[in-house]
């Protein structure tokens, strides 16, 4: 073949090199220096020369072309600090073993982490060199998407973990009560003929608490299993405050007159929210209701508004008998749910509290408590004024 020819043939490879989508290269690595790690750290001593690199090559690692075939070892510069002394070792393992070189790792180039991933292939020489083609591959896409699927997994495996876990207290909290209104139920049927009035009216109330108490619990687990599975609604509107405090006054009047407790309003009438409705009726409805169970007979609970140029803060305080800090440190986090026992022995799990919080940051709102023992509590929460 003549020159002409090794030429045309020459370029043809460098063509089709150049047109290739990864970086191309060819390095020939010294036999007698190719097993010290140092040597692949140093930055003006690499144990190896450039004999090709296309065009992709110098793109990805932003390499000035003649600079790094004069001196190969500012290659070793930019790679992260972290992740140097892994290059070093793989590189000696393969050249010790002549095995194909893969190793992936981050570069540092003008202040961004840059994921590169190597591929070599080892062809020994008569002199114990070895000669190594390969390429590299820009992956820093890749690993955002693969770290993005981990973080997502972990939550994941978070929420089913805690969702087994809630559900078992829902589970523990649904079957206390049902065992009530069965056991009181059965007394009843077998006794009947012999109780007086009395006795019957007093265990049917204790029934229709059970009941009532099951119903409830339902209604928020099924609010909270509708919401984290997006089947709720989020439908936001502007409407007064107060037609949330009527619909709240109009389902709770009853059990705050069992235990004569007084529900006031303050600067509610002239307060715009936005917000959903059913949304905003269900965190006050938990929170009242909380309020009222927590609270002595003959008490007071507060309902208060105050509104900004963004905002309205809303409370609901009561003069009961207070939580205590460690459980107060708990109310929001889905795993530390428990049962909590009334002023009255009324039951509850604290869902509603939760349900309280995923329905506020829906709105993009906050919410907290302050308490203290013997003197009451008060829950606050934030919602925006407009649109």
């Amino acid at each position: 073949m003549n020159n002409e020819a090794l030429y045309l043939e020459r370029d043809l490879y460098t063509d089709l090199a150049n047109a290739l989508p990864s970086g191309i290269y060819r390095l020939r690595v010294y036999h007698e220096v190719s097993l010290i790690e140092d040597k692949w750290l140093s930055s003006e001593n690499a144990p190896y020369s450039v004999e090709f690199a296309n065009e992709r090559f110098f793109e990805i690692l932003h390499l000035d072309r003649n600079a790094y075939f004069k001196n190969p070892a500012i290659l070793h510069d930019l790679i992260y600090e972290a992740d140097k002394a892994e290059f070093a070792r793989i590189n000696v393992e393969s050249n010790l073993h002549t095995t194909p070189f893969i190793w992936e790792g981050r570069f540092l180039i003008d202040n961004d982490i840059i994921w590169i991933n190597f591929k070599s292939i080892p062809r020994i020489m008569g002199n114990g060199d070895v000669i190594w083609t390969g390429t590299l591959e820009d992956i820093t896409e890749r690993k955002k998407i693969e770290e993005q699927i981990i973080l997502k997994n972990a939550e994941l495996q978070k929420l089913n973990t805690d969702k087994d876990h809630f559900m078992s207290i829902l589970a523990h909290d649904l079957k206390s009560p049902f065992n009530s209104i069965l056991g009181f139920l059965d007394l009843m049927v077998n006794n009947l003929r012999y109780f007086d009035l009395n006795e019957i009216e007093r265990q049917l109330t204790i029934v229709n608490n059970a009941t009532n108490s099951v119903y409830n619990l339902l209604e928020d687990i099924l609010l909270w299993a509708r919401s984290h599975s997006g089947k709720l609604p989020f439908e936001p509107t502007e409407f007064n405050f107060k037609i949330s405090c009527d619909n709240v006054f109009e389902i709770l009047k009853q059990n705050a007159n069992n235990k004569n407790i007084i529900i006031n309003t303050i600067e509610v009438e002239n307060i715009t929210v936005f917000a959903d409705v059913n949304m905003l009726n269900t965190i006050l409805r938990n929170l009242v209701s909380n309020a009222i169970k927590f609270t002595n007979k003959g008490g007071i609970i507060t309902i208060k508004a105050q509104q900004n140029n963004s905002k309205v803060t809303i409370s609901v305080s009561d003069d009961g008998i207070g939580i205590s800090p460690q459980i107060m440190s708990k109310l929001f986090d889905i795993t530390q749910v428990y049962s909590t026992t009334g002023t009255a022995n009324e039951k509850g799990t604290g869902l509603g509290i939760l349900l309280c919080k995923e329905f506020v940051e829906k709105h993009g709102g906050k919410i907290w408590v302050e308490s203290e023992l013997g003197k009451g509590t008060i829950f606050r929460f934030t919602l925006p004024k407009l649109a």
